[in-house]
């Protein structure tokens, strides 16, 4: 890949060192493309690695997965028809040889790069990425566009696991993820949907908009045992211990959060209670856009607020208030 010129990018040094800087904007190289950045989203994860609790594959290292954008440049055997396109790009770049990949898992390929975790990713002008990653986004916004990632991600249990008819489903957490997750919830006509919160607040609004019952944690903790699934959306090390009190015997798990904390939990309540606890990561795309493109899930509603490239490191300071849902760069 060769070096052109310069660009601006947020570059992270060490926990909490964020810096504006002049970075190599490089040429994509062969099947790779070169995406304009137009809006990336600071997700949980960009968080967790900002603070030193999830440990950065690389460091210093360029941000970023929750991308949208055009591609302005290809690679030796890409075509360049593709030039213009609007674009989003899955973050797992694997081999294709592991034995992993070989079996259809390449989500969990054995020498696996990540954009904005052990690759240079997306909180810059341009990015780098794999031409089979890209997934065009047509007429959807930007700012939608970058929810694709993290609704793909919020749709794998799903489709490991779907919840059948009238199942009665708790969301623990109002994050994005969490609200998210009670969206798609809803389209599999659960008998009850209660999504829970710390405290009550614009989050806890959305989730009701969005067709949940709201609850604190204190008053959730009242249904012990009344769920057939659970939904652990919290971001907190607390997240999964107040789930397995909510789900009922046999009941099930989806563990969802990456805060990168080790977690404490009654271990002998989930095997005596025969609980299913189902981690997942990244999803579909595809499935994703869709549901975007059809309005069944909403997302303009979960940006609370939107900085230039140049005010990110206030942008990320200003993603930790509890008070703030999705912050984007543009």
């Amino acid at each position: 890949m060769g070096i052109n010129s310069a660009m601006r990018a947020l570059v992270l040094h060490a926990p909490r060192d964020l810096r504006l800087e002049d970075v190599d904007e490089r040429s994509p190289g062969n099947g790779w493309v070169k995406v304009r950045v137009r809006r990336v989203g600071i997700c949980g994860t960009d968080k967790s690695i900002y603070l030193g609790d999830y440990a950065a594959r690389k460091l210093p290292i360029i941000l970023g997965h929750e991308i949208s954008g055009e591609i302005v440049e290809v690679g030796e055997g890409v075509d360049e028809r593709i030039i213009g396109q609007r674009v989003t790009s899955e973050i797992n770049l694997s081999c294709g040889e592991c034995s992993f990949c070989k079996r259809g898992l390449r989500e969990h390929c054995l020498r696996r790069e990540a954009l904005g975790i052990s690759l240079d990713g997306g909180m810059a002008e341009y990015v780098l990425t794999r031409a089979d990653l890209i997934h065009p986004i047509g007429d959807l916004s930007w700012l939608q566009g970058a929810f694709i990632e993290p609704l793909a991600a919020a749709l794998k249990p799903f489709f490991l696991m779907p919840p059948p008819p009238s199942s009665s489903i708790a969301v623990v957490g109002v994050g994005t993820i969490g609200l998210l997750s009670v969206q798609i919830s809803a389209l599999f006509a659960p008998k009850r949907l209660v999504a829970i919160s710390r405290r009550r607040g614009r989050k806890s609004e959305l989730a009701e908009i969005f067709g949940a019952e709201s609850m604190t944690v204190e008053e959730a903790l009242n249904l012990k045992g009344e769920f057939d699934l659970v939904i652990e959306a919290s971001g907190s090390p607390n997240g999964l211990e107040i789930a397995l009190n909510l789900t009922r015997p046999r009941g099930t798990i989806f563990a969802k959060s990456t805060h990168g904390k080790e977690v404490s939990f009654d271990y002998t309540r989930a095997v005596v209670n025969e609980i299913t606890i189902l981690g997942s990561r990244c999803g579909p795309f595809d499935a994703a856009i869709e549901l975007l493109r059809k309005g069944k899930v909403r997302v303009d509603e979960l940006v609370t607020s939107v900085y230039k490239l140049e005010d990110g490191v206030e942008a990320f300071i200003r993603s930790l208030d509890p008070d703030e849902l999705k912050v984007q760069l543009e």
